[in-house]
């Protein structure tokens, strides 16, 4: 049986998964689950949630948990720092960007009024001297690219690949950041997804 992951290709979730997989050179079939409406989905795991993986009849749903998964059963390339400390950070740091900068993309992919947009703006621009500060000095937050990186980055992504908004250049040491993870991830342009 092969390893299934069902998916839609603009969730930043999934985007974060197909990245651990790609790391881990591990081999998986896609199921699009737009294509029938998430029909094959709910009748694989009785819920409309992606990403999920279909790991030889075993269902694991949620990026976090499918990333952790991976590492388990590949832990070639690993995704997390060789420190125990590093790696408590790194998972606080993509549980920030799965649950916290999430929040703040969706503003700006939902305001649909000038007053709704630059108020977005104004709270997603907290969260943008923030990592413009952490990547100061640095290529990664750890010595390589781990999956703080990741879900940063699927998080960030999104607002080129789909809210269709450019991250602004005064932060400078943040798009050097998108431009390492562009180059490290293989794709043409930040408006590409990695697939």
């Amino acid at each position: 049986m092969a390893i299934r992951l069902f998916q839609s290709l603009t969730s930043m979730f999934c985007e974060k998964v197909r990245i651990v997989l790609a790391l881990k050179q591990v081999p998986y079939e896609v199921v699009d689950v737009k294509k029938d409406e998430r029909k094959s989905l709910i009748e694989f795991t009785g819920q409309r949630k992606v990403p999920v993986m279909d790991y030889h009849g075993q269902r694991i749903i949620d990026s976090t948990f499918i990333s952790a998964f991976l590492e388990e059963k590949y832990p070639q390339n690993t995704i997390y720092p060789k420190e125990a400390s590093d790696k408590g950070l790194c998972l606080m740091l993509e549980d920030w960007a799965d649950e916290v900068l999430i929040g703040a993309i969706h503003l700006m992919r939902r305001a649909e009024t000038p007053e709704a947009h630059q108020a977005a703006e104004k709270e997603l621009g907290i969260h943008l001297r923030s990592l413009d500060l952490l990547f100061t000095g640095k290529n990664f937050i750890f010595e390589r690219m781990t999956l703080a990186d990741i879900a940063i980055f699927t998080q960030l992504h999104y607002l080129y690949t789909v809210v269709k908004y450019e991250i602004p250049p005064n932060h400078k040491n943040l798009h050097t950041w998108l431009d390492l993870m562009r180059r490290t991830l293989k794709l043409p342009s930040l408006y590409d997804v990695a697939a």
